[in-house]
């Protein structure tokens, strides 16, 4: 009877000892959402199957609009601002939005870290190895909505999507119907009105049909804007790193959009400066110290030259074309902090060919001219220049005021 009372003392007290070192190692998180975000729900969710997994988890919900003081107070002790929804804030981190991904990136529009599930969990990992981390206060009146009072909506930070896209090579990666069509919409635009790649374009083909061969006119031509395409992605690709490095790294998220924005305008007014004065004055075009070189490869003929002269007008051609791509990563920037962005360049230089790959195919079936076609295409470039012009300064006063 002693022993089973002894044993019985045991297990009690072990139980005890159990419960009172949980309870040191309790790790307060603050959640901050509203009913109306999709973001909101899904880390919820998140929360919930984390909440099994870690016992010492004290998760404290807050509806947003109904606890504006203690969201606001919150932030101000984590330094840190009150945008939108989600907010989780873990010990000393403050994490805004949220979307499934291991990056650890701080974001200078918030003063916060972005909100992936990875960084997060880790952060409650640290937590509980250093015994446990306390709530910003302790003492709190939690508001609950009411049936009777409808919450405004609190607007929702996106820095990410969490939609996602299963891509060869690259596997699971966010998809943004929005960004998509940006992309299509733009890289379209971008090579229709490029007057750099298709007068380069023209003029090969043109070389090529007087020499009577159709059949390289169509793999020269193919392999011209294979290697646009490539070089053109590469330089997109660089040109998102480097605007990352300027937002994230150093903290200059206002000032990279007022410089891109800037950028848009001055060009997009140099175009209707050419619109209406053609070739007077500081124009987007080829340097001429590169026309030499270009007519050069043209005259050869060879699918090297093709090769050689895909890369070489990628890179001549920036200051003629590359308005329309600072803005499209711009945005990629703002949206996207892993490689779903480099997914999202292509896609835009798929469309960005695509004119020159319908142009070679139609010289090469003898649908038109390519006579006429330089014609049409040396008649209307001011007007080209006209439309991209207005385009580029709508787009860089809708960035600036984003």
């Amino acid at each position: 009877m002693k022993t089973k009372l002894m044993f019985m003392f045991f297990v009690l007290a072990l139980l005890m000892v159990s419960n009172l070192v949980k309870a040191e190692n309790k790790v307060c998180v603050y959640f901050f959402y509203d009913r109306n975000c999709p973001h909101c729900a899904e880390e919820k969710i998140f929360l919930e199957e984390i909440e099994q997994k870690y016992p010492e988890l004290e998760i404290h919900y807050f509806e947003a609009y109904y606890n504006k003081e203690i969201f606001e107070e919150t932030a101000r002790k984590f330094n840190s601002k009150t945008a939108g929804v989600p907010m989780t804030f873990i010990d000393k981190k403050a994490f805004a939005g949220f979307a499934e991904g291991s990056l650890d990136v701080f974001d200078h529009r918030f003063n916060a870290y972005i909100g992936y599930s990875g960084p997060i969990e880790n952060q409650i990992k640290r937590c509980i190895e250093i015994g446990g981390c306390d709530c910003p206060e302790e003492d709190i009146d939690i508001s609950v909505p009411t049936d009777e009072n409808e919450s405004e909506i609190i607007v929702p930070i996106t820095p990410i999507q969490n939609q996602t896209l299963i891509v060869p090579f690259f596997g699971e990666i966010s998809s943004d119907l929005p960004i998509l069509m940006t992309g299509t919409f733009l890289g379209l635009l971008d090579g229709a009105l490029n007057p750099c790649a298709l007068s380069v374009l023209f003029f090969l083909i043109s070389y090529l049909m007087a020499l009577g061969s159709k059949s390289k006119c169509l793999k020269l031509g193919l392999v011209y804007a294979t290697m646009v395409f490539i070089v053109y992605s590469i330089f997109m690709y660089l040109l998102y790193l480097g605007i990352m490095n300027v937002m994230y790294v150093l903290g200059a998220v206002e000032v990279a959009k007022y410089i891109i924005s800037a950028v848009m305008i001055i060009a997009g007014i140099i175009q209707l400066k050419d619109f209406l004065f053609y070739g007077k004055g500081v124009s987007l075009e080829i340097p001429k110290f590169a026309k030499p070189r270009i007519k050069s490869l043209i005259k050869r003929g060879t699918i090297n030259s093709a090769f050689v002269l895909g890369i070489l007008i990628s890179l001549v051609e920036i200051p003629c074309a590359g308005i329309f791509p600072l803005f499209y990563t711009a945005i990629l920037s703002y949206k996207f902090t892993d490689i779903s962005s480099l997914v999202y360049i292509l896609w835009y230089n798929l469309f960005f060919v695509l004119p020159l790959v319908i142009l070679v195919t139609i010289f090469y079936l003898g649908l038109m001219q390519i006579e006429k076609a330089e014609k049409t295409r040396l008649k209307t470039r001011r007007y080209m220049r006209l439309i991209s012009g207005i385009i580029m300064i709508i787009l860089g006063i809708w960035f600036m005021l984003w």
